[in-house]
């Protein structure tokens, strides 16, 4: 019994902080479960910083029903709970209703040192959920992760002074209530934009897109898919903008058409603007019997690009690569101006012919590349 007692020991007085670190690391039911354990370890759960409910909560109530599974597991934690909360993270198959979500965010606008937020409804949900004005309470927000919602401002009063990182993946919004809502998080370093046209409402106005790149000074991190890019190019697109993307490191861009001159001009846009990119990753579309814009066909020139540099460019990822003449004219460009690139990786689209596999890698060898250490690696998906 004595070498029990010693291990039991042990565990009871592990340090306050390491305790913490390992509840937290554990799923939040079974951190609850510890207060079993011992009379020491009754109420170490209820200071948790971090809390998050996923579906694997809904198995400790197998009788009741998944609305009231979520939302009973949800009030008894935050019934509980004691001191800061840091964290909030809500990821679940189908969604309570809108007013109990309501309450929940509102108690945790009470709560003002929450600084991660993530809410994640999955598609077994009938239909989005719409953010209370109290979600613009969390005023000490650092990242924000929203799927499946709705975000509609009824007021910019609201500041997001610490906010450093934001990802809508499938939130209605219209273009000028996201540009409203970037501008009130004047330091934002990383933004992804995620979803279906029926998320994204744009409006025929030049000074969007323009104005959209404005707001971003700090931005170091812009994942977009093709949906946000029509929006935001559904008028002129410039052929530069008024400042650099000076931080910009890395670009992640899905869904696009190197085929369409508006998604085409769009990635030359950023590119040419953003001299200290590290890494861009795109996923293209293709499709056999997509007619191939005659201003896309005629873009390139390298004479225009001639100030072109991407002295900080080490890695160029392009999947679902085909062999229209755009695309392969923006990968000489950017093999041409990227003097420190490393690896280079082309995956081409498996409805490409063997032939023409053949025809784009002896042209990719004639062509000039800027870096003599360039690894360029091209596989087929």
């Amino acid at each position: 019994m004595e070498p029990e007692c010693l291990l039991m020991d042990r565990i009871s007085n592990l340090p306050s902080s390491l305790v913490q670190t390992i509840l937290t690391l554990m799923p939040i039911r079974d951190a609850f479960r510890t207060s079993i354990l011992s009379r020491n370890w009754r109420h170490r759960c209820v200071n948790l910083p971090k809390l998050e409910f996923d579906d694997r909560l809904l198995s400790i109530y197998s009788q009741l029903s998944i609305k009231c599974k979520v939302v009973h597991a949800i009030y008894t934690v935050l019934l509980l709970h004691r001191g800061p909360v840091l964290e909030f993270s809500l990821c679940v198959s189908q969604l309570p209703s809108c007013c109990e979500i309501d309450q929940i965010i509102m108690h945790l606008a009470n709560n003002t040192t929450v600084e991660k937020f993530n809410l994640v409804i999955g598609l077994g949900h009938s239909a989005a959920y719409k953010l209370p004005s109290s979600f613009f309470s969390l005023k000490r927000l650092t990242h924000i992760n929203l799927k499946n919602c709705v975000v509609q401002l009824q007021s910019t009063s609201f500041r997001f002074e610490r906010l450093t990182s934001l990802c809508f993946h499938n939130v209605s919004i219209t273009n000028k209530m996201l540009i409203c809502f970037i501008s009130c998080c004047p330091i934002l370093k990383s933004l992804t934009l995620i979803g279906e046209e029926k998320h994204f409402v744009g409006s025929d106005q030049y000074s969007a897109l323009v104005q959209l790149f404005q707001l971003l000074p700090l931005i170091e991190h812009l994942e977009m898919n093709c949906c946000p890019v029509k929006c935001f190019t559904s008028g002129v697109i410039p052929q530069s903008l008024p400042n650099k993307l000076v931080h910009l490191r890395a670009l992640v861009l899905h869904g696009l058409s190197f085929g369409k001159e508006d998604e085409l001009r769009f990635v030359l846009l950023l590119v040419t603007s953003s001299p200290n990119l590290k890494k861009i990753k795109m996923e293209m579309t293709y499709s056999s019997t997509e007619a191939i814009s005659q201003t896309a066909m005629n873009l390139f020139d390298l004479q225009n690009y001639s100030n072109v540099k991407l002295d900080h460019l080490h890695d160029l990822e392009i999947t679902n690569f085909s062999n229209m003449k755009p695309g392969m004219d923006f990968l000489k460009l950017i093999l041409a101006k990227s003097f420190m690139l490393k690896k280079v990786r082309v995956v081409i689209n498996n409805n490409i012919s063997v032939n023409d596999e053949v025809k784009m890698l002896r042209d990719l060898l004639w062509n000039p590349c800027a870096s003599a250490g360039a690894q360029i690696k091209v596989e087929r998906a």
